[in-house]
């Protein structure tokens, strides 16, 4: 009898941590998405229905251009790397 009753809290409490742990992990992302909503609206002079102003145009598109870049070169360096492996 004292089994049954271990194994029953044991199973309540997994099956509270795991609900807990759901529910947090949810309210990060929600506040997540509100953090990347609001820089990208100041940074790229946006407004609050989601369309850029011409110089936020710019300004993502130069920002974009640059991350293109940069991640071409850190390709590049990779294969690079690479090759001299062979």
């Amino acid at each position: 009898m004292d089994l049954v009753i271990i194994l029953i809290i044991f199973l309540m409490a997994i099956f509270i941590a795991v609900r807990t742990n759901r529910k947090s992990k949810e309210e990060d992302i929600i506040s997540i998405e509100k953090e990347v909503l609001n820089d990208f609206t100041n940074e790229f002079e946006g407004s609050s229905v989601g369309k850029l102003s011409p110089q936020g145009m710019s300004e993502l598109v130069d920002w974009y251009e640059g991350d293109l870049r940069e991640r071409k070169l850190e390709q590049s360096k990779e294969v690079e790397s690479f090759d001299e492996l062979k």
